[in-house]
């Protein structure tokens, strides 16, 4: 039995651009690994072959290992933030309440810009304001949410 390869197996349109993008990252951290395992190989050597040693340890092999790590997590920051997982920093002026997606590029979000809310309409083609409240007020009443058991009595009920 075959599998199908990951791409294929992806079902949503979130996780499809999440294994893009990290294959990506992937593809983009080959080459600078490949760089620090060929300078690192070269050091060894380099110490090794020494017409005279050095009396203390070397500390190359440690200032590579270092630099490597240093460049490991500021490529797992760079992902983390092109995903959406890790947040970016804010000034604290601009904050996002919450959103709601209408469609694969359409959604509606409510922004808290110092006191007030602001209701805006975001697509491709732009970033439209749709209105805007005092910070923490809502402007419709919140609907009571129907619970499982008064939807199957409902169901019932209308089938009888």
């Amino acid at each position: 039995m075959q599998c199908a390869p990951i791409h294929e197996r992806v079902t949503t349109n979130a996780g499809a651009r999440f294994v893009r993008r990290s294959q990506a990252a992937v593809r983009a951290a080959t080459p600078l690994v490949s760089l620090f395992a060929a300078v690192a190989a070269r050091a060894q050597t380099a110490v090794s072959t020494a017409a005279h040693p050095v009396d203390g340890p070397s500390y190359v092999p440690m200032a590579l290992a270092l630099l490597f790590v240093l460049g490991f997590i500021g490529a797992a920051l760079w992902v983390l933030r092109r995903t959406g997982i890790a947040p970016r920093g804010g000034n604290g002026h601009l904050r996002m309440v919450t959103q709601l997606a209408l469609g694969p590029r359409e959604r509606v979000v409510i922004v808290e810009v110092g006191e007030r809310w602001w209701l805006l309409g975001v697509g491709a083609g732009g970033i439209t304001r749709l209105g805007s409240v005092p910070k923490g007020q809502t402007a419709l009443p919140e609907a009571p949410v129907a619970t499982f058991g008064a939807l199957l009595e409902r169901l019932r009920g209308g089938a009888r």
